[in-house]
């Protein structure tokens, strides 16, 4: 699998895909989204990525009818530390 080099804006209700390169834009509503184990998935209504591509702007990227991009969730433990 292949890792593109792209920006992925995640905004309230849609994510604006932009590859380096091109000068068009992919945007996609979402769907719903969910955390699990630490992860956020992030569940699209259309693919953005391409067959080949596992890794887009920093997101895992998978699906075959529609993209569902994930990233990991920062603990609220750490985050507390933080603050």
């Amino acid at each position: 699998m292949k890792t593109s080099e792209a920006t992925v804006h995640v905004g309230d209700g849609v994510v604006v895909v932009r590859r380096e390169g091109s000068s068009g834009s992919a945007v996609a509503n979402i769907l719903g989204s969910e955390d699990k184990s630490g992860i956020r998935f992030i569940y699209l209504d259309r693919l953005v990525h391409k067959p080949f591509e596992s890794e887009l702007g920093g997101y895992s990227v998978s699906g075959a009818i529609s993209t569902i991009i994930s990233t990991t969730v920062p603990s609220p433990a750490l985050s507390d530390a933080q603050a």
